[in-house]
């Protein structure tokens, strides 16, 4: 009896030692894929942040060709501030920029 009890024993060692290989197998086997999928997330959330960017952007971008589209103002501004175009009889004071201290 206290064979077939230390048979039994051998045996549970055996196969816990076996399942420890197999985990730790396992293990090594799918570290590099939890890793790839750690930088496609980070990848994925960059490419979220410029997208949403963009996004504002875009929106921005299409207020102002509204703007544009529809108020004379907004063509006058435009001309002035982009194209240096003045009224007739107004006068344009140009200062030189600052000097920046190095």
């Amino acid at each position: 009896m206290a064979e077939n009890t230390k048979k039994r024993t051998t045996a549970n060692y055996l196969l816990f030692f076996v399942l420890a290989l197999i985990v730790v197998a396992a293990m090594i086997m799918l570290f590099p894929v939890y890793r790839s999928l750690q930088k496609k997330q980070s990848e994925l959330g960059e490419l979220n942040e410029k997208l949403n960017n963009r996004i504002d952007e875009s929106t921005r971008l299409n207020t102002e060709v509204a703007g544009l589209s529809h108020s004379p103002d907004e063509v006058e501004k435009v001309a002035r501030e982009k194209f240096g175009l003045v009224k007739d009889g107004e006068r344009v004071l140009r200062y030189p920029p600052p000097i920046k201290d190095k």
